[in-house]
């Protein structure tokens, strides 16, 4: 990635590699919901589950393309998807899509979509 790639531009990084392993090897992007942070709980995250997986559609403004079982509220998905909110919540692959009184929805972007390369061919 050169110096004026875009900043949304998912890399590939163990934290980003880490959510990857909860989802099937094709999925572009993730949506996951978390459980509110609260005083009680320290204002961390402490409950989250992944939601399902997509893939990029062939062309820009097409709908994503859900993947098959993909939804996981197993604790390991769970502190998986915390730990990746705790520390990279703000970053510009990390959409907010739903906040709540008790949760909040996010997209994650975990590869770009392949229309993003044709610029570059």
């Amino acid at each position: 990635m050169g110096p004026y790639a875009s900043p949304d531009q998912p890399r590939r990084t163990p934290a980003v590699d880490t959510l990857r392993a909860l989802v099937p090897d094709d999925a572009d992007v993730i949506r996951v919901r978390a459980a509110t942070p609260t005083a009680a709980n320290g204002w961390t995250w402490t409950q989250a589950e992944v939601l399902g997986a997509y893939q990029w559609p062939p062309y820009p403004g097409e709908a994503l393309r859900p993947l098959d079982r993909t939804a996981d509220d197993s604790t390991h998905a769970s502190l998986t998807v915390c730990e990746f909110l705790a520390t990279h919540q703000h970053a510009g692959n990390v959409h907010l899509v739903h906040a709540g009184n008790a949760t909040y929805t996010f997209s994650i972007r975990l590869s770009r979509p392949r229309w993003e390369d044709w610029d570059e061919t």
